[in-house]
């Protein structure tokens, strides 16, 4: 029984795009900051006063850092959501 009969074409994977190259990543990345930054506006807090209240929570990040995550908004939503705990936002009552 010949065994190159038997074997199958392997199909290979898709290629990997780069995130931000995907147009409805970049859409959904400028709403996640356009939100973050809603919150602070609402709440009267800057980068550096997230910080301290992220710090207070445990959670180890600068005013710098805080700035930069939300200037490439590529952050987590584990960060999204420790942001909104800080500024004591829920989530549920934010208009859409």
């Amino acid at each position: 029984m010949p065994t190159a009969a038997l074997k199958k074409k392997k199909v290979l994977p898709p290629k990997p795009e780069a995130r931000k190259e995907t147009p409805i990543n970049a859409e959904y990345e400028e709403k996640a900051k356009a939100l973050l930054r809603y919150a602070m506006s609402l709440r009267g807090v800057g980068p550096e006063e997230l910080a301290a209240r992220l710090n207070k929570m445990g959670i180890e990040i600068s005013g710098g850092g805080v700035a930069n995550k939300i200037s490439r908004g590529g952050f987590s939503s584990m960060f999204l959501l420790q942001c909104m705990d800080a500024l004591e936002i829920n989530l549920a009552t934010l208009p859409r």
